[in-house]
């Protein structure tokens, strides 16, 4: 279920995106699981707030557009249906089902799972077969969300 996102809870997207738990470098510690989990719930809410006013974030650049899969927003939903309950519990991964890649390569993680990633200077995110990237998907999709709900509306005149 997804409810309508508040300036705070935008807030909040905002200061995920840029969080320095997605860095390179940082330890793998469990924090960029949940961290995830989070910002897929809020840029899902987005997306349907979005969607709800007129306007779907329909780009398919990257998606992997196959099956259920169809753009942008429906990765998102899909995504956020695997990692996080109906039923508002706490978002839980499967062992193995959560993976990250910094930088264009391919490849197995230490789980066995294989990788491909196309953008350098982005971090890739993988929930089980799914892919989506920090800057060419998320960043993306709340810019072009933002800007149709920011979209001042311009007042009809009677004559």
């Amino acid at each position: 279920m997804t409810t309508p996102i508040s300036s705070q809870r935008q807030s909040q997207l905002h200061q995920l995106i840029g969080s320095p738990i997605f860095d390179r470098n940082r330890p793998d510690d469990g924090a960029c699981e949940q961290t995830f989990a989070e910002l897929i719930r809020l840029v899902d809410d987005l997306l349907h707030q979005s969607e709800k006013a007129g306007h779907r974030v329909d780009f398919t650049n990257g998606v992997g557009v196959h099956g259920k899969i169809q753009d942008i927003t429906s990765l998102v939903e899909s995504i956020r249906r695997s990692v996080i309950p109906q039923t508002g519990l706490p978002a839980h991964f499967a062992p193995g089902q959560f993976n990250c890649y910094y930088d264009a390569g391919n490849g197995y993680f230490a789980n066995g799972v294989f990788f491909s990633a196309d953008y350098d200077a982005d971090v890739a995110f993988f929930v089980d077969e799914q892919r989506i990237y920090l800057r060419h998907h998320i960043e993306r999709a709340v810019q072009e969300a933002e800007q149709h709900l920011l979209k001042p509306t311009t007042p009809t005149t009677r004559l």
